[in-house]
């Protein structure tokens, strides 16, 4: 693939990119976050289109753009600047939610990564997982307990009322300024 197949390739995917046939600083992030969200196979993360980064980005074409079998990078773009960051360990974790809490139906993404502009105008926090492409909001279907079972998420937001949990993130892939692990994630309510 040239430049510009590649600009064309994340383009349709989902990412608000130029295709101008240039490789700046935009191509260079959006193949950098397609590499470290492509959840398919162990992509090199070093935002270079090289043969196996040309192979992926042409599965996820034939895929819908999917970078996993259910879930598409679109899913988890930005509300704020349309951008997508999306850590494979998240959607990895996600997978599994999906087949062994959901039974195997869809998991709805109510917000995945977060501009820093998006972030503060939703009351996000000042180091919010989800400015990492870290965490995703999710429509609240299981417990605390079901999701520690898991053992894939090490932040875990459960809302107060019901013990159901709309946030789940991989903080534990970094940063982790809470020294969570999936053994002993990080758990709060909703409303703090």
């Amino acid at each position: 693939m040239n430049t510009r197949e590649v600009q064309e390739a994340l383009d349709r995917i989902g990412w608000p990119i130029d295709v101008d046939g240039a490789w700046g600083g935009q191509t260079y992030q959006a193949v950098w976050d397609f590499q470290r969200g492509f959840a398919f196979s162990n992509l090199q993360i070093d935002g270079h289109a090289g043969p196996k980064t040309h192979e992926a980005l042409r599965l996820a074409l034939e895929e819908e753009g999917r970078c996993s079998p259910h879930f598409a990078f679109r899913e988890f773009k930005s509300k704020g600047n349309g951008w997508i960051k999306v850590n494979r360990e998240l959607v990895r974790g996600l997978e599994e939610y999906r087949e062994d809490l959901a039974g195997g139906k869809g998991v709805g993404i109510v917000s995945g990564y977060r501009d820093p502009r998006r972030n503060a105008q939703v009351g996000g926090a000042r180091n919010s997982q989800h400015l990492y492409g870290n965490a995703a909001d999710l429509e609240p279907l299981h417990s605390v307990a079901a999701l520690r079972r898991l053992r894939r998420f090490s932040g875990i937001g459960y809302n107060r009322a019901s013990g159901k949990v709309p946030h789940v993130d991989v903080r534990h892939t970094g940063p982790n300024t809470t020294n969570s692990s999936i053994a002993s994630p990080m758990t709060w309510p909703y409303p703090r």
